[in-house]
């Protein structure tokens, strides 16, 4: 696992260099023209989240989210050793899920239970923390590893210098706490939301004004709806099907200032179904070129090659203040 990891490092930092480097002006300061990097992505959203999602519009460039955090073998969704190998490879951000335990603790989950991806069973909102924190993750194989579910807080501190978070906020979370514990690891600049109905982001707008956030918008009913609530604006993320961009909506959803993102996942016709090879690398294209400025992938490794086998895909990226 451990070569493999490393094979794909290599191969991407090959993919994102130039082939020959210009030499530097004498007196000039040389860029370390490194590959453009997560801690770099969190570095140009820092504080100013919204005027990134705009260059990302104007330069009609995409990025890409590591789904559950891009969990492969040994390394499970949702555990901070697996957000730490990610990051440390591609320039994503993290998309992580949140649940809320019965004794209001918020930890990391997708899955409202427990038994598919931990050695624990029972259903979350039914049980205390001191149940599930001793309990080992398992990895997509289903195989038990040496991991146990993180606190958000503890995300939240990780990812501080590190990733940019999309905060997957699962049906029945507090809102208050979870902005209360998003304002204690000072991370207001640098977290991005997703919510699943209009209560809900209606909720979270009120406690975090200028929070963004993301909110299915499949139509433009769901626009519709979405302005008469007042959600509409540059802190809007425009939440489409998994691979379903409807590129003739994309104009009106940016015009209003939104955002698209979509999903990389999905059937076999998917990206991340269909992808074999980097001859495959259109797959990822095409999504990204119908209007998907945030592409969430279960294939983040695979889909940050494709887009950087774009040749003009880093140069991009640094007009955007993206760098290593």
């Amino acid at each position: 696992m451990k070569s493999m990891l490393t094979a794909f490092a290599v191969g991407f930092a090959l993919l994102a260099t130039p082939a020959v480097s210009a030499p530097a002006k004498k007196g000039a300061v040389a860029s370390s023209g490194g590959a453009p990097t997560a801690a770099g992505l969190l570095r140009a959203a820092q504080g100013r989240i919204p005027d990134l999602l705009a260059c990302l519009r104007q330069e009609k460039v995409s990025l890409i989210g590591a789904h559950r955090g891009g969990p492969i073998p040994e390394f499970p969704e949702n555990a901070i050793a697996t957000f730490d190998r990610t990051t440390s490879l591609i320039p994503v951000f993290l998309e992580i899920d949140v649940q809320q335990t019965f004794d209001e603790q918020l930890f990391l989950n997708h899955d409202s239970v427990l038994q598919r991806n931990t050695v624990g069973y029972g259903t979350i909102g039914d049980m205390r923390w001191a149940q599930i924190a001793p309990l080992k993750l398992r990895d997509q194989t289903g195989q038990p590893t040496e991991y146990t579910p993180p606190l958000l807080l503890d995300a939240l501190k990780w990812a501080d210098g590190r990733a940019l978070l999309l905060l997957d906020v699962k049906p029945g979370t507090d809102q208050a706490l979870l902005v209360k514990l998003v304002r204690e690891a000072s991370a207001e600049g640098r977290v991005m939301f997703l919510s699943y109905t209009i209560k809900q982001a209606l909720a979270l707008r009120a406690l975090l004004p200028d929070a963004v956030v993301a909110l299915p918008v499949f139509d433009r009913v769901g626009l519709e709806a979405a302005k008469t609530a007042g959600l509409v604006n540059n802190r809007l993320l425009a939440m489409t099907r998994p691979d379903r961009v409807d590129e003739r909506f994309v104009p009106e959803l940016e015009a209003a200032g939104a955002t698209v993102l979509s999903g990389s996942y999905g059937g076999k016709e998917s990206p991340d179904g269909g992808y074999r090879s980097l001859a495959d690398a259109r797959l990822y294209q095409a999504l990204a070129e119908k209007g998907a400025r945030l592409i969430a992938s279960n294939r983040p490794f695979e889909a940050a090659a494709a887009m950087m086998a774009q040749p003009d895909y880093a140069a991009k990226l640094a007009r955007c203040n993206i760098k290593d």
